[in-house]
C-alpha cells in the first residue's frame, strides 16, 4: 500500500525526491543556518516594482500577459511584508491599478 506504483505513475518516494530537488535549487550555498532558502524576490527595488506596476493601467498588457501582472502583485506583497512602505501617492497609484485587474478576463487576476 505504501509504495505501490501503477505503470508510469508516481510513488511517494519519487514525489518526495522531486520536491527535495526543487527545494535544493533555492538552498543557500553559504554557511547559513540549515533550512535557509534563497528568495527570488530578495533583491527587489521598490522603484523598479512600482514602475512595473504601471502595466496594470494598460488593458492590452494585462490581457496579453496576465502572468506578469501576477508576478508584480507578488513582488508588491513581498515589499510590504519586508517592511518597505509605500507613500500615499505610490499606494494610490498601485490601488487604482490593481482595481483595474478586477475587470480582467483572466480568473487569476480577479482572485
Amino acid at each position: 500500500m505504501g509504495d505501490q506504483q501503477d505503470e508510469g505513475g508516481l510513488t511517494m518516494n519519487n514525489l518526495l525526491s522531486e520536491v527535495q530537488g526543487a527545494l535544493d535549487k533555492f538552498k543557500l550555498e553559504d554557511d547559513g543556518p540549515p533550512g535557509d532558502y534563497y528568495s527570488p524576490y530578495a533583491n527587489l527595488e521598490k522603484a523598479a516594482v512600482l514602475q512595473e506596476a504601471r502595466c496594470f493601467h494598460d488593458p492590452t498588457a494585462v490581457r496579453e500577459n496576465p502572468r506578469k501582472c501576477c508576478t508584480v502583485i507578488a513582488q508588491l506583497l513581498h515589499l510590504t511584508n519586508t517592511g518597505q512602505y509605500l507613500n500615499s501617492a505610490e499606494a494610490t497609484e498601485v490601488f487604482f491599478g490593481v482595481t483595474k485587474l478586477f475587470m480582467s478576463d483572466d480568473a487569476s487576476l480577479r482572485r
